[in-house]
Formats: structure tokens, sequence, C-alpha cells
């Protein structure tokens, strides 16, 4: 099963930085389960809150995340 290794700056003062390597079948389905387990404190819960972390993560101007497949 692929690894990706996922880093996220989330939007706090407190310990900003997220990395985390997590394995999964797709790089999508990888990013789901990082935004499940560290980062969904910061959003809400839900798929909205979903779809604003990886508009966040995606940002081609200030994007505040990187993933790359290992």
């Amino acid at each position: 099963m692929p690894k990706f290794s996922i880093a996220f700056i989330a939007p706090t003062e407190v310990k900003p930085l997220n990395h985390k390597i997590v394995e999964s079948d797709t790089r999508d389905a990888a990013l789901r389960k990082f935004f499940n387990e560290n980062v969904s404190e910061h959003y809400s819960n839900d798929e909205q809150g979903y779809y604003y972390f990886k508009e966040d993560f995606y940002d081609e101007d200030s994007g505040t995340g990187s993933i790359i497949e290992l």
C-alpha cells in the first residue's frame, strides 16, 4: 500500500506544523485520513470542514500543505 508524507501548517499559534506518514490506497484517501486524525479540530469535522481544509491545503497562492508519495 502506498505511503504519503503529509505536512500542514494549521491555523493556530500552538504547534502549527503537523506532519505524518499516512498509508493509504490513494492520495485523496490519505489526505482525508490526515484531516480526520490531525487537523479536524481546526475545521468543522464534516464535509464542509474537509472542503475548506482541502481549499487551504492546495491554495496556489498560499497553500499551507504538502503531500508527497513515498
